[in-house]
């Protein structure tokens, strides 16, 4: 049994719904956290019942928390409340959407790496999604300071209590975000975080600017662990089946796991290349 809690986030998509489950059954966490958003409509309505249907068939030894919604929150304040309630409870955990299909391995590299640096301070978020797909180096994983997009993910209450419910951090780092972001993408950038800023449409891009302020660190896995199946036109962002992100597969995580010596950001580039190009063409 997995000691780690995990938090499933679910809303209205039962076939996706049950294949991350089945997943999390395997490893038969002792805690399960499931965040559920209402439906917007009538015609939503009966997708959402049978979406939470799913999360009631446990069968094995496990405290489980629900915390669901009658209205229709929206995707940021629904999982910015949710994550807040996990961690009035927990101190730790372990983060999977209805559309993030780990390998089995994920659990174990995220429950080893929350142990690990629990006390390091520098770390604050735990991918198991590479935007690359893997990349060679000879540790098992490397170090960010981007963490989108977050499909597959772990952190502690230490690091989510910076997250900033306004989404508006962006205001406060735009001297940091000029020194630091490529000049070749900066309008991609800023762009994105005006419009969250604004229209309030998404958690991930606020909770990585929170990140940067408080100079923290993602880890991101040398081989990707989790693949998104949630891409087409019943997602609220990754629509485009087109997208080279969907193609990416779940691999499996070698144990032992080897660290590396140092904190370097050496794919930075790349990873700030592939997102802005995701981003425009409406892949993420």
């Amino acid at each position: 049994m997995l000691s780690t809690p995990i938090v499933f986030i679910i809303y209205n998509r039962p076939n996706q719904t049950l294949r991350v489950f089945d997943m999390i059954r395997k490893v038969q966490p002792q805690q399960l956290f499931i965040i559920a958003d209402g439906a917007k409509n009538e015609n939503d309505l009966k997708k959402v019942i049978e979406t939470r249907k799913i999360t009631e068939n446990i069968d094995w030894n496990c405290t489980i928390k629900t915390n669901f919604s009658e209205n229709n929150m929206g995707c940021a304040k629904r999982i910015i409340t949710g994550l807040n309630w996990v961690f009035e409870n927990v101190d730790k955990a372990i983060i999977l959407e209805d559309d993030c299909l780990p390998n089995l391995s994920f659990f174990n590299y995220c429950e080893e790496l929350l142990n690990y640096y629990e006390k390091d301070t520098d770390v604050m978020h735990i991918s198991g999604f590479n935007i690359m797909g893997s990349c060679e180096i000879n540790s098992s994983y490397f170090f960010s300071k981007h963490l989108l997009p977050p499909w597959g993910w772990a952190t502690w209450k230490r690091s989510w209590e910076f997250h900033n419910p306004n989404l508006d951090t962006w205001q406060q780092i735009k001297t940091w975000a000029y020194q630091n972001i490529s000049q070749e993408f900066f309008k991609d950038w800023t762009d994105m975080f005006e419009n969250v800023r604004i229209n309030q449409t998404t958690w991930d891009v606020s909770w990585n600017t929170d990140l940067w302020k408080n100079n923290g660190l993602c880890i991101i896995p040398k081989k990707n662990l989790v693949q998104n199946i949630g891409f087409g036109e019943d997602a609220t962002f990754t629509k485009n089946t087109n997208s080279k992100l969907a193609e990416i597969q779940a691999q499996f995580c070698t144990q032992p796991m080897s660290h590396p010596v140092i904190k370097s950001t050496n794919f930075d580039f790349l990873i700030e290349k592939i997102l802005v190009e995701s981003l425009r063409i409406n892949a993420i």
